[in-house]
């Protein structure tokens, strides 16, 4: 970050506004800020952090404090500072809280503060509001942007007086904050945390392990494992012995079925031998019918053959009607062309009568062409005569109006003076605007944001009034939730005992304490529940203990906001005052009222430079007019007399035409009717003859196509005689006695091949039913129908024994799979924990080591930037040297902290006069001074050479220099030049006197009893 331009008004002891131009100082310089006691150097560092953070340099006093007692009341407290970071270019402006004079009646107001932020163009213009007036909001903003919170800007971009110690002798975890966040390494930081959270993860899953193995057995029925070894032992053979017996069981019930089934197959054969003899006696009773379709399919092959006589005759029809229509057509034609022509015959004469007037015609044209020309000369002098007259009468009319101007202008400045002198005490009347309206739209804004408090709380209030009803319904939910899962849990463990009441038998082992007697047994007196409705049970009670705990939190965050509404809305009632109370509407007015007085204002400034520049026109139109009028008038007179010159010559031409030529445009006329008319003989004598040649090629062209219709009429009822008689020929031949015989006869493509099909599908169904019943009586020769009734009986008696055998087993195998599961269960249960504490092993070291919570507790970003300190530390304790002749460096000590304190930053100082380390705290006033400016600078220069740091562009520091000897003084003088050779800013505030001498470049702060000021001395210009 480096300072472009700070503006402070009414702030500290500077009672106006004073600006210092940081530019002017030249690109990375090193200045002096000096000045008497108590002028306001160190307010100059107090208003440059103040303007980026709100806070001053030592935080010591509040900054509503800053108001200078020496400034008018009408005068803000206010600081403005420009400021460019990495490539961009921003503005801040920040006003603290403090009391100013009402708007309207006497007394003072709260002014709430505020702040605002822009981003500026290169040229420094403003671009983009970022932030409006929030002092919330531009305090994020500026440290994202900056990346340094006040206490980390003050600890390492400026050295405030009595503060220069703090960097040097923070403790390990504060010096961590600082240096993440300069180096940014908060990765590593993140890499701790997902190791922590990580082992955490990892140590809870190993103990749910633990719990659903109990949870296993538990299910199970089982108290331990062994006890499910034994269980699982004594089932094995029992299982075997009744999978035997229903595997007999089954043999038995399949040979019934297959006996029954056969008996089942037999009934449906003698059943298909008798149905295919009722379907072929069915079918020959159609054998008429399809002999009848027979002989009408042998009559539509004979009419098939006599079809293409039949087809040539038609043909032969329609071609000869087609030709005859032509020729009609062919003779309508040669008509009307025969009538077109005798027409353009008729037109050709009378054109050719009319072209006998075209030489008359063209004399008459080449006449009137000269009379023409002659009337032209005529009209061009009358112009230039008509042109001299007006030019007479414009130079007159422009003398007597520049005359008259000349008057105009010397009363327009004496009213415009009088404007001026208006305009003048309006301006000083609406001075005040600006800040007035500034101060009303503050007020305004901050009664709207509490309008929108009020109203937020309302609607706060609604909202917890229903989370506390949600809040009640929840637990509610929940007490019942827990009473359900807790009977639920019970009636499963008494109706366990029940279920295996129902699995004894009779002189059988009990599987629990292996008894033949069974004296008694549980009962089920109720609906067993089961392991799932248990688990629902659980897994509901567990939804409702969430949702309370979501109700819980949601009514307490519901309080805090309405707890920080509350504030909020206090904090604007005080900022407002008065204006708090009153009516919204009278604020507004009261702000459009300034509002119009500024826009009245910012219009009465450009008025008054416009009738300035109006009146300096005037008098440049004065002198202009006045030498203008002593050229005019001669040439007044010239034109006059080229005037009347003209009009003479124009009189003798006119006198010397005859009347009829004195008027060019209806000479002009008749001479355009004239070539119009010639024109018109000339297009209609070629428009005649080529209208005759066209309908006498026409009619020739109609007449060759009458004789080719004749021909074709002729030869086409040649055709047609000749189709006649081969039709006649041919149906004589046929078997069928007329024409309509024939056409009786005939069956289209569709009606054939559905005959065809017919007779087909009769004898190829027949065939079938005669194949299929032979082969039916050859089967059936030698057997007699089965008895069904007795063979159903066999196989009900083997199927209820296999069921019988079936269920048995299945109890008993049901039981071996459960336990079984429950054995495979335990064992990915024990493989998985296994695993779960192998990684806990991994995740869990690695976790420690990262956090820091073994060996010298130093954790991963610590130990990272511990290696970053030792950068800086080599920096620093090369200038360290240099100021202290050789006898301090700063180390960093590697013994770790007492306790459970974290270490690994923290700070020694070794003595090369004693071969030892010591703390930096026991260094002098002045040791102390030079290890922090060390420090300072090996920090800078270790941050800007890591990329991706914080840019440290700007270093300030205020006193200290007073408890350097002469020699150290010049060390660090020479240390800071290099540094500002290096590209940064260095500021220093001091009384040293040497240091005035060394440094041209300097701010003089200058203290009085009205207020201090400031004055850049040096500067480049």
């Amino acid at each position: 970050m480096t300072p472009l331009t700070l503006t402070m008004q009414a702030f500290g002891p500077f009672a106006g506004s004073e600006t210092i131009d940081f530019t002017a100082l030249g690109k990375s310089p090193l200045f002096l800020i000096n000045g008497p006691t108590g002028a306001g150097k160190s307010s100059i560092l107090d208003a440059i952090c103040f303007a980026l953070y709100g806070q001053t340099t030592g935080n010591d006093r509040d900054a509503g404090q800053m108001r200078c007692d020496q400034a008018a009341d009408t005068l803000l407290t206010e600081v403005s500072l420009d400021f460019r970071l990495r490539d961009g270019s921003y503005r801040v402006r920040r006003v603290p809280q403090q009391e100013r004079p009402k708007a309207s009646g006497e007394g003072t107001t709260m002014q709430s503060a505020e702040a605002q932020l822009w981003r500026l163009t290169p040229e420094g213009e403003l671009e983009e509001c970022l932030v409006a007036r929030k002092v919330t909001d531009a305090n994020s903003q500026l440290h994202a942007l900056i990346g340094l919170d006040a206490n980390q800007f003050r600890q390492v971009m400026v050295l405030p007086q009595g503060k220069f110690r703090e960097l040097l002798l923070a403790e390990s975890k504060d010096r961590e904050k600082i240096f993440s966040q300069l180096f940014q390494t908060q990765i590593f930081q993140r890499i701790e945390e997902r190791l922590r959270t990580q082992a955490n993860q990892i140590e809870r899953a190993v103990n749910d392990h633990r719990q659903h193995i109990s949870g296993i057995l538990a299910g199970g029925e089982l108290e331990s494992e062994a006890s499910l070894a034994q269980e699982v032992a004594a089932l094995t053979p029992q299982v075997g012995q009744a999978r035997e017996r229903f595997d007999a069981a089954q043999r038995q019930r399949r040979s019934a079925e297959k006996q029954r089934d056969e008996g089942h197959a037999l009934q449906r054969q003698f059943e298909a031998r008798d149905a295919l003899a009722a379907d072929k006696a069915r079918h020959l009773e159609q054998q008429a019918q399809i002999a009848t379709l027979q002989e009408q399919l042998a009559q539509s092959e004979h009419a098939q053959a006599l079809r293409p006589y039949s087809n040539a005759l038609a043909q032969a029809q329609q071609l000869l009607a087609a030709a005859r229509a032509e020729q009609r057509q062919a003779d309508a034609t040669l008509t009307a062309q025969r009538a077109s022509a005798e027409q353009a015959q008729h037109v050709f004469e009378e054109v050719r009568q009319r072209q006998t007037a075209l030489p008359a015609l063209r004399e008459r044209h080449r006449q009137l062409g000269e009379f023409i020309q002659k009337s032209h000369q005529l009209s061009e002098l009358e112009a230039r005569c008509q042109t001299a007259q007006a030019a007479w009468q414009r130079a007159d009319s422009a003398l007597q109006r520049d005359e008259v101007q000349l008057e105009s202008i010397r009363q327009q400045g004496e009213a415009i003076g009088v404007k001026l002198e208006q305009l003048h005490a309006e301006f000083q009347q609406l001075a005040s605007a600006p800040s007035e309206l500034s101060r009303f739209q503050s007020l305004l804004t901050q009664r709207q944001e509490l309008d929108s408090f009020n109203q937020h709380r309302r609607e706060l209030d609604t909202q917890r009034q229903r989370a506390i009803e949600i809040l009640s319904h929840c637990g509610t939910e929940a007490e019942r939730a827990k009473r359900h899962a807790t009977e639920q849990e019970v009636r499963w463990h008494r109706g366990q005992a029940a279920l295996l009441a129902l699995t004894l038998e009779e002189n059988a082992p009990c599987p629990v304490c292996g008894s033949l007697e069974h004296p008694a047994p549980e009962t089920n007196e109720a609906d067993i529940v089961s392991q799932a409705q248990v688990e629902a049970a659980r897994s509901t009670q567990e939804q409702a203990r969430h949702a309370l705990q979501t109700a819980e939190r949601q009514e307490q965050q519901l309080a805090q906001q309405i707890s920080y509404n509350a504030e909020q809305a206090q904090r604007l009632i005080q900022q407002l005052g008065e204006w708090a109370t009153q009516p919204l509407s009278e604020l507004q007015n009261a702000c459009e009222s300034a509002h119009r007085q500024v826009q009245r204002r910012n219009c009465v400034a450009p008025e008054i430079n416009q009738q300035n520049s109006a009146r300096d026109a005037l008098r440049r139109d004065w002198g202009t007019l006045d030498k203008q009028l002593k050229v005019q008038r001669p040439e007044v007179e010239k034109a006059k007399e080229e005037a009347l010159r003209l009009e003479s010559q124009r009189d003798q031409l006119s006198q010397a035409l005859p009347e009829e030529a004195r008027h060019p445009e209806v000479m002009s006329q008749t001479l355009t009717k004239l070539e119009s008319q010639m024109a018109e003989f000339e297009k209609a004598w070629e428009d005649a003859q080529q209208a005759l040649s066209a309908s006498q090629t026409q009619q020739t062209r109609a007449e060759e196509q009458l004789r080719a219709a004749e021909q074709r009429v002729e030869r086409d009822l040649h055709a047609l005689e000749q189709a006649q008689m081969d039709w006649q020929t041919a149906l004589q031949q046929s078997p069928f006695d007329d024409e309509a015989a024939f056409q009786a006869a005939q069956l289209n493509d569709v009606q054939r091949h559905d005959v065809a099909q017919q007779v087909e599908a009769y004898q190829r169904r027949l065939a079938e039913l005669e194949g299929a019943l032979q082969s039916y009586r050859t089967q059936l020769a030698e057997k007699t129908p089965p008895d069904l009734a007795a063979l159903t009986t066999l196989t009900d008696a083997a199927q209820t024994e296999e069921d019988s055998q079936l269920e048995a087993w299945r109890a008993l195998d049901g039981r071996l799979n459960t336990l079984q599961g429950i054995r495979q269960k335990l064992t990915a249960a024990h493989a998985a924990q296994a695993e779960l504490e192998a990684q806990y092993r991994v995740w869990g070291t690695l976790s420690e080591v990262a956090n820091g919570r073994t060996g010298n507790r130093i954790s991963l970003q610590r130990f990272v930037l511990g290696v970053l300190l030792d950068d800086v530390l080599i920096q620093a304790s090369e200038r360290l040297i240099r100021m202290s002749r050789g006898r301090y460096q700063l180390v960093r000590r590697e013994d770790p902290s007492k306790g459970n304190k974290a270490s690994g930053l923290e700070l020694d100082v070794a003595d090369t006069y004693t071969g030892k380390s010591r703390s930096v705290a026991t260094l002098s006033g002045g040791e102390s001074f030079m290890a922090a400016l060390a420090l300072a600078l090996g920090l800078s220069d270790v941050v800007q050479a890591y990329a991706g740091g914080i840019q440290l562009d700007t270093l300030f520091i205020d006193e200290g220099f007073g408890s350097l000897d002469q020699d150290a003084l010049d060390q660090a003088i020479a240390m800071l030049s290099e540094l500002q050779m290096g590209g940064r800013m260095i500021g220093i505030i001091s009384h040293v006197s040497e240091l005035k001498e060394q440094m041209p470049v300097r701010i003089d702060v200058r203290a009085s009893r009205h207020g201090s000021s400031v004055e850049v001395k040096g500067a480049l210009l």
